[in-house]
Formats: structure tokens, C-alpha cells, sequence
């Protein structure tokens, strides 16, 4: 079985080597994943990672389809391939799309957080051909509830793309087996008096540090810890001088563990958030987790099970969840218990979904 992934990030996070890695060791993976500028390739796998676009590819999606397919067709034995996956809709689809209808490769599409929140709303001109890549499309996949949902809603008047997106799967990412094998089995009591928040992410405006701050600074009582590297400096910086909170740094996981046993409530209301990982080794460690309506985990769990849902802009919002967590601290710890719900997000058993996905022998 030979698999064609087009990946426009795969060096750039270890998601999807997570994903290629969870499934049977006689499948054949090759990666595409085309750059502006070298990245070296940290994996034992397979990847096509030509120096082979420039500023205006990412405007002219057109234009990189034309390069890209060229490359492929240059450095591939395309009549070999059994499948393609197209692991964003914007770039990959359209690829993907182009050698379905060139070379007769079936694909598998995975529609993301930059599809939603960013393609369908500044690439209207291309929203023919977008409406082809997810019909064409053997299989479509979403990893959170909230975009299967958001795309439904934009093409509430399409009956036929209402149907495909209908019948689409929803799979979530997974975490690594530190946390799986390694899920905490001490209930956590809150003090009132002494409320420790956690942050874990990257630091810029979109995982919207600067909302949840402000929110806390209605409240009495609180520390704020945050980890993560800085990507904005300048953000950082101005959120530094204004608020009070404890940065230490990046963290490696087995470092996080740690940290989680001594705090007790993990927050992140991010504006978009394509999954977020970090929320589920939140709760494997026993912390109740403040997350964004309408993305990432929303709809994952029953509403206010593990934690609770807000509005990102929203800081009296923030604030009432934040409130809600503290005062149902000891129901939702009684919820954390019951540690089953992480089998769903063991790339074990997600990599058997996959590979039946791939074999095409999935069928709900």
C-alpha cells in the first residue's frame, strides 16, 4: 500500500509523523511538503521538501498547483500510488484534486482550522474549485466538531455538498503515550484562596493570552503560570508590564506533568484552534480545562463535563468560567475519574481508523 501525503506542515509539527507512525509498518508513506526556505528533516520517513516556492505562492494558489504538480510528476512514479491524502483543503486539495482528475489517484481530504478561518473567507474567487476538491474527495475528514459544523453552515444552500460533508468523518489528533500510560489518579482540591492557572502555548495573539488576563484580573485569589515559546516579542513584552504572571519558559512533557500536580485549573481561550492537544493532557493530569466555543475540543465532551466552553473576545465570559470551574471543582474532579475517554485519543486506535480509511474498508 503506497500512500502520497500532501503536507504543506508536516516538518513543522510531529502530529502527523505521530499519525504515519500509529499504522502498520508494511504501508509505503511518502510526504510532499514543499518550502520557502530549507527545513531539515528531523523523521526516518520519506519526505519531498523542494526549495520551491516563493511570497506570492501563498496568493496565487493556482500558480503553486501548476509548480507543485509538475515536481510531483518529475519525482514520483504517480501510476504507483494508491492513494493520496490531502491533509488541508486550500493547497494539498487542490493538488490532490489535479491528480485525481490527471492520473486517476483517489484522495482523502482532512479540512482545517486555515480552510476555515482564513481560505473560505479571503479566496472567494476560488470557491468553485474548493467546492470540486471536497466533492471529488473519496473520504472527508475534519479534526474538531465546530469546522464540520462552520462548513455546513456556509454551504447550507448546496444540498449535494450538505450530503458529502453530512456522511464526512470527525477524528480527533492524538497525544502521546506519556500521558496516556500516565494519567494522574489523585483527585485535586481547589483553595479558594490560592487558585493556580495554568497556560501552556505558543505565545502570539491568536492563543489569546491578553483576553484571559484581563479576565483575571476580575478575579481575587489567582496565580497565572504560563509555558511556551514566544513568538510575538513585542506581545510579550506589552502583556508583561501590564499583567501579573509567572513565565517559565518551554517545558519538555515530562516537565508539564510535573507542573500540572500543582495547579489546578488549565485555561486557553484561543481565537482558532484547530484541535489542541494540550487540553487533553490537561485533563489526563486532572485539571479542568477553560476552552473556545466553537473550536478545537467544543463538542468533544457534554458542556461543563471536564470544564467549561467560552467566547474568546468575551472577558466577563472568561471570567464566569473561570468562576464556574472554581465553584464545580470537586464535581468535575469526580468526572476526571473515569479516564476512558482518552482511548480516543490514542494515536493507536487512531491509526486503525486510518488504515482502514487508506485500505478503503471504512464504513462508519
Amino acid at each position: 500500500m503506497k500512500i502520497l501525503h500532501l503536507n504543506s506542515n508536516f516538518l513543522f509539527t510531529k502530529i502527523y509523523e505521530n499519525q504515519i507512525k500509529s499504522m502498520p509498518s508494511d504501508f509505503d508513506h511518502i510526504i510532499y511538503n514543499p518550502l520557502k526556505k530549507s527545513v531539515k528533516n528531523h523523521t526516518n520517513l520519506k519526505v519531498l521538501n523542494p526549495v520551491n516556492l516563493d511570497k506570492l505562492d501563498s496568493i496565487l494558489s493556482l500558480k503553486r498547483l501548476s509548480k507543485s504538480y509538475k515536481y510531483l510528476k518529475q519525482n514520483i512514479k504517480l501510476d504507483q500510488i494508491n492513494i493520496v491524502h490531502a491533509h488541508t483543503l486550500t493547497n494539498d486539495g487542490l493538488l490532490a484534486l489535479r491528480l485525481f482528475k490527471r492520473n486517476k489517484i483517489p484522495y482523502i481530504l482532512t479540512i482545517r482550522n486555515t480552510d476555515i478561518n482564513f481560505t473560505l473567507k479571503y479566496k472567494k474567487h476560488l470557491k468553485k474549485q474548493f467546492f470540486d476538491v471536497i466533492m471529488s474527495a473519496k473520504n472527508v475528514i475534519f479534526p474538531n466538531h465546530s469546522y464540520k459544523h462552520k462548513l455546513l453552515d456556509i454551504f447550507k444552500n448546496n444540498i449535494k455538498l450538505v450530503k458529502k460533508l453530512n456522511d464526512s468523518l470527525v477524528i480527533p489528533n492524538g497525544i502521546d503515550e506519556l500521558w496516556i500510560n500516565n494519567p494522574s489518579q489523585n483527585v485535586k482540591t481547589i483553595n479558594k484562596q490560592n487558585v493556580k492557572i495554568l497556560f501552556v502555548g505558543r505565545i502570539y495573539s491568536n492563543k489569546n493570552l491578553h483576553t484571559l488576563l484581563e479576565a483575571l484580573n476580575r478575579i481575587e485569589n489567582y496565580e497565572l503560570t504560563v509555558v511556551g515559546s514566544i513568538i510575538d516579542t513585542k506581545y510579550f513584552d506589552e502583556l508583561n508590564k501590564k499583567y501579573n504572571f509567572n513565565y517559565i519558559g518551554e517545558k519538555s512533557k515530562e516537565e508539564l506533568i510535573e507542573i500540572m500536580k500543582y495547579h489546578h485549573i488549565f485555561a486557553m481561550p484561543s481565537f482558532n484552534e484547530t484541535f489542541g492537544l494540550v487540553y487533553i493532557e490537561a485533563l489526563s493530569q486532572n485539571l479542568p480545562v477553560l476552552y473556545t466555543k466553537n473550536e478545537g475540543i467544543y463538542n468533544y465532551f457534554e458542556e461543563t463535563k471536564y470544564g467549561i466552553a467560552v467566547q474568546p473576545n468575551d472577558v466577563k465570559n472568561i471570567e464566569e468560567g473561570l468562576k464556574f470551574i472554581i465553584h464545580n471543582y470537586q464535581i468535575i474532579q469526580n468526572n476526571l475519574k473515569d479516564k476512558t475517554f482518552l482511548t480516543d485519543f490514542d494515536w493507536n486506535n487512531i491509526g486503525k481508523v486510518y488504515e482502514k480509511l487508506y485500505l478503503g474498508e471504512y464504513y462508519g
